[in-house]
């Protein structure tokens, strides 16, 4: 996702900009600027805690050196120390800003991934116990004429630029702000779910620019200039898509995290298929603008959704994960992607034979572009990721 620095709306989070920018990396700001949401750095506001902050200004600090010299007397010896802190341990996160967290979360998931740019399939991969990294995610990219012909569909998606203008130009940043009008997400009131969101939000990052690198796909305009996108093309490939990604990432996670609530509205097959088919067709819908746009083909929106969900539920299984819980491991076969047929195989997007597929359920007709690579495999619990999703579990009563 281009121009996006999603880390940075979370108010606390905008210490990761230190770590090199994370907006800059193409997509992380993203969904939406948290603090777009009511902005956790408002908080000040609250009957004047603006006021409890330090400034870190040449005045503060010299209010502060007189403000010691003033009080603090002379030196006495302290009293005992405090005991330390254990270490390694999951409750000394909650004492810790929120983008420090972020940084152990991030190093959480990346730390347990490895890739593989091998041809024609670029692998993501999964270390387990013993040092093995076995498959996650595979994805090898359509033919230059299959791009070719998928051209139609941004000629006919084009018409749609009026009506969908508004919501393209609104999605540049993410779709965290559409995501927030499903559930009730408020960074007040749900603040663990907003950083829980953004975790996921950075790994599919991480992910889908390393598969972009690898995989080096060129966008529409560069096949034709009748595609004239309404917004900047972005400076890295094509497919996968990135919006689409980690829109169905968050989708995913978002909709496992409510139904694991275990409570109305959102238990129970009915209820949680209800919250399911909205997140999803919301993603679908964020996927397919940015080819109403003019700088994605349909296939890049299928395999970010393949990619995404994938991620989704990955990561779904590290925050939860027991020692015996297992995924699945999938592969996008781009040279597979339908053309010219019935819908859906006519060469358009649509997410659900996808979702079906990685969720082991059969597909009318068939979707051989998605393939099961492996049988069930260990995910490796990770504590540090079940604090996160237990903090944002509790706030959902």
């Amino acid at each position: 996702m281009a121009g996006e620095s999603f880390v940075g709306g979370l108010g606390g989070l905008g210490g990761l900009g230190g770590l090199g920018g994370l907006g800059g990396l193409g997509g992380l700001g993203g969904l939406g600027g948290l603090g777009g949401l009511g902005g956790l750095g408002g908080l000040g506001g609250l009957g004047g805690l603006g006021g409890l902050g330090v400034s870190d200004s040449p005045a503060a600090a010299e209010a502060l050196i007189r403000t010691r010299d003033g009080i603090v007397g002379p030196f006495s010896p302290p009293g005992p120390p405090p005991t330390n802190l254990p270490a390694n341990s999951t409750s000394n996160l909650e004492r810790w800003e929120p983008w420090v967290r972020a940084s152990v979360f991030d190093f959480e998931l990346v730390s347990h991934l490895g890739f593989l740019p091998g041809a024609p399939y670029a692998a993501l991969r999964h270390l387990t116990a013993g040092v093995i990294y076995r498959p996650l995610a595979e994805i090898s990219r359509p033919s230059m004429t299959q791009f070719a012909n998928y051209l139609v569909f941004l000629d006919s998606y084009a018409d749609l630029r009026p009506d969908r203008a508004p919501e393209i130009l609104t999605q540049m940043g993410g779709a965290l702000t559409f995501l927030s009008a499903i559930p009730f997400l408020h960074p007040t009131r749900t603040r663990y779910t907003l950083e829980l969101l953004s975790t996921v939000l950075r790994l599919a990052n991480f992910a889908e620019m390393r598969f972009k690198h690898s995989l080096a796909s060129r966008r529409p305009n560069e096949f034709s200039p009748q595609v004239q996108p309404i917004i900047q093309t972005p400076s890295h490939s094509s497919f996968p898509s990135g919006h689409a990604t980690e829109a169905f990432a968050a989708a995913y996670v978002l909709w496992r995290l409510l139904v694991a609530t275990g409570v109305a509205p959102y238990a129970g097959s009915s209820n949680a298929n209800k919250w399911r088919v909205q997140l999803m067709r919301l993603a679908s819908r964020v996927a397919v603008n940015r080819t109403v746009a003019g700088v994605h083909f349909p296939v890049d929106s299928a395999a970010g959704c393949f990619l995404g969900i994938q991620l989704g539920r990955y990561f779904w299984k590290r925050c939860t994960a027991g020692a015996a819980t297992t995924y699945g491991a999938y592969r996008f076969v781009g040279s597979l992607f339908p053309w010219g047929g019935p819908t859906p195989l006519d060469g358009d997007f649509y997410w659900e034979p996808i979702f079906r597929r990685l969720h082991g359920l059969a597909t009318i007709p068939p979707t051989p572009y998605v393939v099961s690579i492996s049988n069930p495999l260990v995910a490796a619990p990770s504590p540090i990721l079940r604090w996160l999703w237990d903090k944002a579990l509790g706030e959902w009563p």
